[in-house]
């Protein structure tokens, strides 16, 4: 044993030299903090003082000059008040550059806070036209959001400069969110026109065709972005969602595993893997996957729908009627918990329940024949 004593003096020096690299980290980003605050504050009282002065001079010379000075230091507070939002979205572990098509985590509280703090700062001065001011801007609203207002940025970006393929891309999603699938298509064409194969791109164009129901074309995205960038765990999940749709179960299983040994705790992919071990009844397990991904990612209403679809195959129906009835509080008036609800309230012989949720569930989709064919299937049931 002699020959390792060493070894407790050198783990315990790493120890404290770890410590102490995390509290130096921790004091000068407290002191970068703190200097943009207080070059925040100078320029505010050097622009209060301006203006000030602007309105007691009479010389309309001066007034020009001291015109200009404000215009300068409104570009200089806009642009620390960027940088403060850029670093708000990094703070929050969201990209300040190009955007990705995922599923994301909904923002904490504090986080939708401080970026309504950063934004207003920035809506209260004078509009810009830098595009890096610009582009921080849209990505806020993006993440908050606001598709409408991020949109909008997007756009007086590509007026300024129309040849940008982070902001097509970034306009790309924006328009996927607002339902817009053409226009999508139209920017992302445009900006693998300008940087052709770029993975990210291709990924974010799988995720239009997806929504439109084209998923070959998506699939062929996905694997030309895997191919440019492999191993990426966000490309994995969003071709396993393909594969899914394809009834391609076992290519989908595979790429959830692989995305699964890169990113372990990744709710979309859990929540996804369970969707495919319940296709091919392997209740336990899909059970465990939403498990973990409800403990990651708590209350998330399509996950929760979906434990309560394994229980229901597992015939546990209170629980599954615990998690419908928690996802149609997060998520009311979702058609198809509704239908999944009402099937587990047949099975339990309360067909009143039952009825009320098919019902409810047919006003929102009148043209979907599952729920008529449980309507009838009920109405056998009760004879």
């Amino acid at each position: 044993m002699g020959e390792y004593v060493w070894l407790a003096p050198l783990a315990a020096f790493l120890v404290a030299a770890i410590g102490w690299l995390f509290r130096e980290l921790h004091f000068r980003r407290e002191r970068k903090s703190k200097a943009t605050t207080d070059a925040t504050q100078i320029l505010k009282d050097q622009i209060a003082d301006i203006e000030e002065r602007i309105y007691k001079t009479d010389d309309s010379i001066r007034k020009e000059e001291l015109r200009a000075q404000l215009d300068r230091k409104n570009d200089q507070l806009r642009g620390l008040n960027a940088i403060n939002l850029r670093r708000s979205l990094k703070d929050a572990g969201l990209s300040e550059d190009m955007l990705i098509e995922e599923e994301r985590t909904p923002l904490q509280p504090q986080q939708v806070k401080e970026l309504k703090k950063e934004i207003a700062a920035i809506e209260s001065l004078p509009p810009s036209d830098s595009i890096w001011e610009l582009f921080t801007l849209a990505n806020a609203y993006y993440y908050m959001e606001q598709y409408e207002e991020a949109k909008k940025v997007y756009t007086k970006i590509l007026t300024l400069n129309p040849n940008e393929p982070s902001t097509l891309n970034n306009r790309g999603i924006t328009y996927r969110h607002l339902e817009r699938y053409d226009e999508a298509l139209v920017d992302y064409n445009r900006a693998l026109e300008l940087i052709p194969e770029h993975p990210d791109t291709l990924n974010n164009r799988g995720g239009t065709y997806y929504a439109l129901g084209k998923y070959e074309e998506a699939l062929a995205d996905y694997n030309r972005a895997l191919e440019l960038k492999p191993d990426n765990p966000i490309f994995l999940n969003n071709r396993g969602v393909a594969y899914l749709e394809l009834g391609k179960y076992d290519e989908a299983l595979a790429d959830y595993n692989r995305a699964l040994e890169l990113e372990p705790n990744y709710p979309p992919t859990l929540n996804n893997r369970g969707i495919i071990y319940r296709h091919l009844e392997r209740y336990d397990e899909a059970l465990a996957d939403y498990n973990r991904s409800l403990e990651l990612r708590p209350d998330h209403p399509d996950t929760l729908n979906n434990r309560g679809t394994a229980y229901a195959y597992l015939e546990r129906y209170d629980e599954a009627l615990a998690d419908f009835n928690r996802s149609l509080e997060l998520r009311p008036d979702h058609p198809d918990t509704l239908n999944r609800l009402g099937i587990s309230y047949a099975k339990l012989k309360k067909y009143d329940e039952a009825l009320a949720d098919y019902k409810r569930s047919l006003e929102l989709r009148p043209d979907q024949p599952t729920i008529l064919y449980n309507l009838a299937c009920l109405f056998s049931l009760w004879g």
